[in-house]
Parts: structure tokens; sequence; C-alpha cells
């Protein structure tokens, strides 16, 4: 059964390139531009793991960590951020954050970061 990742940067560009590339891959893939759009996909359907980047315009990625805890059932679908800063697990810890990556992005990395993050969730492949 294929999982569905939620991917959710303001960069079109990196919508596009990562949901191509993870369809590729046999993911299902929603790609959103803000936070407020991202949760509404979460209100309308299941999904096993969200790719968020943190600064976006609208609704940050810490506005959506804090507003994803009301929807119920979303506060345990797994979150790996995208970043450009390099200090911020301490920041990502306290909002449940189970992985982060710094941007610029490589794909391999992220492929990797989500086949551990789907694994520790008892989805291994």
């Amino acid at each position: 059964m294929s999982k569905t990742i939620l991917i959710v940067d303001d960069e079109q560009i990196i919508v596009d390139i990562t949901k191509r590339k993870l369809t590729q891959e046999g993911y299902m893939v929603i790609g959103v531009g803000d936070g407020a759009q991202a949760l509404q996909v979460l209100r309308e359907g299941a999904v096993d793991l969200i790719v968020l980047d943190v600064e976006m315009p609208n609704m940050n990625g810490y506005t959506f960590m804090t507003e994803r805890q009301k929807i119920p059932g979303a506060s345990s679908v797994p979150v790996i951020v995208l970043t450009a800063y390099d200090s911020m697990e301490p920041i990502f810890k306290r909002h449940g954050i189970r992985a982060y990556l710094q941007k610029p992005l490589q794909f391999q990395d992220l492929l990797v970061k989500i086949r551990e993050v789907l694994c520790v969730q008892g989805v291994c492949g």
C-alpha cells in the first residue's frame, strides 16, 4: 500500500520537484504552499508523513504545528522539517518534530530521512 506524503512549502519549484521524485519512488504526494492549506488537507484525509518548510507566508511551520494539534489524529503524523537554519533542533524537539533537513535540500537525503521516519512508524520500505 502506497504511503501518502504531504509536502508543505511556499516555493512551488520545491513542491513540484519533490512531488515528482517521490511519486517516482512509489509514494502518493500532496503538495501545498502554506500551513493553512496543509491543515485543510489533514482535515480531509489520511496523511502518513508531512514534509514541512518552516518559513512561509500566511502560516509558518511553527503555527502549523500548533494548529494541527486541534485536528483529531493529526498530531500522530510524523513531520520532517526543512529549514535554512542550522541551530533549530531544540525548538523542533519542543514541537515534536521527528527529523529535520537543512536547505538547500538534496533529494537523496530527504528520501533516506522519509524512509527512516516511516520505518520508525512501522512502515518500512
